[in-house]
């Protein structure tokens, strides 16, 4: 029998599945469903046992206790008026069902996706060096994700003067705007021994942030070497990717891929996944 995994370390998803099982649960009896509907389509906010016996065609005696179970989950709530009691539907919890629904079924899906991504990495983790700058985490956080499917080394630049929200959109995108670099380390990578680079940088005043010109003016033994250009923004991709692709290409670098990503795809797994398949397909081509 497979262990049990301890509470602490069961996965984020956990608390979700058992709520939601329970719901499920509660809302397999058709007629419960049919109870839901007619306080969800109710107007009055008086039904009572005897009306939803009515109009379910079942007895007050089997509402009732299908009533007990919708509350119990916080899918209706009562409200007693004199010697009589309404019951509504608990709208907010219906929102919280579905909200759970969704996340969960998002986890899902991006883990059958990684799974069926790597079936596709038949020799095992990729020999990729995955480059980039992240300023605010987006970026970083892209790059985690393929790095998780892919394997590879993650390098991540650094400027030496640290910018802050207000100098990164002034003199950071000032700097951008003219194609300047930034001082950053490391200032030289050494990237003869992979198959393929992946670079990464956000958009600033649509083109590269200025470490992302240093990062590619710093990489060594490149010539001759295949590379996968992602770029992040957040409302014009601009002319990054041309940009950053010409100065590769000046170093001696083929561009066997591009992609262009808004903050929300970089939240989105199906969006995720595909930058993966298409940096697959470039290391195998």
């Amino acid at each position: 029998m497979a262990a049990e995994v301890p509470e602490d370390n069961a996965p984020d998803e956990c608390p979700q599945v058992r709520d939601l099982a329970e719901a499920f649960k509660v809302l397999s009896d058709a007629n419960r469903l049919r109870i839901l509907f007619h306080l969800a389509t109710d107007t009055t906010g008086t039904l009572g046992v005897s009306d939803l016996a009515a109009r379910v065609g079942i007895s007050q005696p089997a509402v009732s206790q299908h009533l007990k179970l919708l509350k119990s989950d916080g899918l209706v709530e009562s409200e007693r008026v004199g010697f009589h009691v309404n019951f509504t539907l608990n709208r907010a919890r219906m929102v919280q069902i579905a909200g759970q629904f969704e996340q969960v079924r998002s986890i899902v899906l991006s883990r059958c996706n990684q799974q069926l991504v790597r079936e596709k990495i038949p020799e095992g983790p990729l020999n990729i060096a995955i480059i980039y700058y992240s300023y605010s985490g987006i970026t970083r956080g892209l790059m985690e994700k393929v790095q998780e499917v892919c394997g590879g080394d993650l390098i991540e630049i650094h400027t030496l003067k640290k910018y802050r929200s207000f100098t990164a959109f002034t003199t950071g995108c000032l700097r951008s705007r003219n194609e300047e670099k930034d001082q950053v380390t490391p200032d030289t990578i050494d990237v003869s021994a992979y198959d393929l680079l992946v670079i990464a940088t956000p958009v600033w005043a649509w083109k590269p942030a200025p470490a992302a010109n240093s990062l590619v003016s710093g990489l060594i033994g490149c010539a001759g070497k295949k590379a996968f250009v992602c770029t992040t923004y957040s409302s014009n991709p601009g002319h990054c990717l041309p940009i950053l692709k010409k100065n590769l290409e000046e170093k001696g670098v083929v561009v066997a891929g591009e992609a262009a990503f808004s903050r929300r795809e970089t939240e989105d797994s199906h969006h995720v996944m595909e930058l993966i398949r298409m940096i697959i397909e470039a290391y195998q081509t």
